[in-house]
């Protein structure tokens, strides 16, 4: 499954209010002044380290390089909010490599940390295109993967499931999304299709989102619209 081992720990405590509510908004732009994004080439190297350490230990090519893009606030995605009032981070960002030196390249999406004593970690989140935030990605990612380790079962009743781990996902549809605060939408609703490795077999499973005004979202796991595509 994601490596979200760091985002799991550090979920606790505080609910972030609406963006309209203005001591949210404060709590945003302290943040953000108080710890501003550090230079993207700065993570290269533990953004490839990740990536290398995550490729060893999946039995595949193991990149050469990553070429880092898309450094994005995500001082709004409820992990981040929870982990600053929390005293345990000063703040958050996503952003993606691209993975070089491998015959199939591809686009990983990481969660880069600053923690309470200045130090940063990179998170290596999934694979793939999304709109959706590390927090909302931990909070359901394994209701999808029980709909794909249901699909893999039903082709397969000796298929134990125990090789289950989360593939690349990719955005299908968005419907009038609001404006991108801070790593969360606050309205609008997105599609996307997330695909999961289990018994041999590849799963792709719908999900559904619909923004709340909390800067997080309801979801709706299409079980019986997952199929396998391979």
């Amino acid at each position: 499954m994601i490596k979200t081992a760091l985002l799991l720990a550090l979920a606790a405590g505080a609910t972030a209010a609406g963006a309209q509510d203005a001591n949210y908004r404060q709590f945003i732009e302290r943040t953000t002044a108080a710890a501003p994004a550090p230079a993207i080439a700065s993570l290269q190297a533990q953004a490839l380290d990740m990536l290398q350490g995550n490729a060893r230990e999946e039995r595949r090519c193991v990149p050469s390089a990553v070429t880092l893009e898309r450094l994005e606030s995500a001082t709004a995605a409820r992990v981040v909010t929870e982990g600053v009032a929390a005293g345990q981070l000063r703040n958050g960002w996503t952003m993606y490599g691209r993975a070089g030196g491998c015959p199939e390249p591809y686009l990983a999406h990481f969660m880069v940390l600053r923690m309470a004593d200045d130090s940063l970690r990179i998170v290596l989140v999934n694979e793939g295109e999304t709109l959706t935030n590390p927090s909302l990605m931990r909070d359901m990612a394994h209701f999808a993967a029980a709909a794909a380790a249901a699909v893999a079962r039903r082709a397969n009743p000796r298929c134990d499931t125990a090789d289950l781990g989360m593939g690349p996902t990719r955005v299908v549809d968005r419907s009038r999304l609001g404006a991108y605060y801070h790593g969360a939408y606050f309205s609008g609703s997105w599609s996307e299709a997330w695909i999961f490795r289990v018994c041999g077999r590849r799963v792709e499973v719908p999900v559904t989102f619909t923004a709340d005004a909390n800067g997080g979202a309801d979801y709706n796991i299409r079980g019986t619209e997952a199929r396998i595509l391979d």
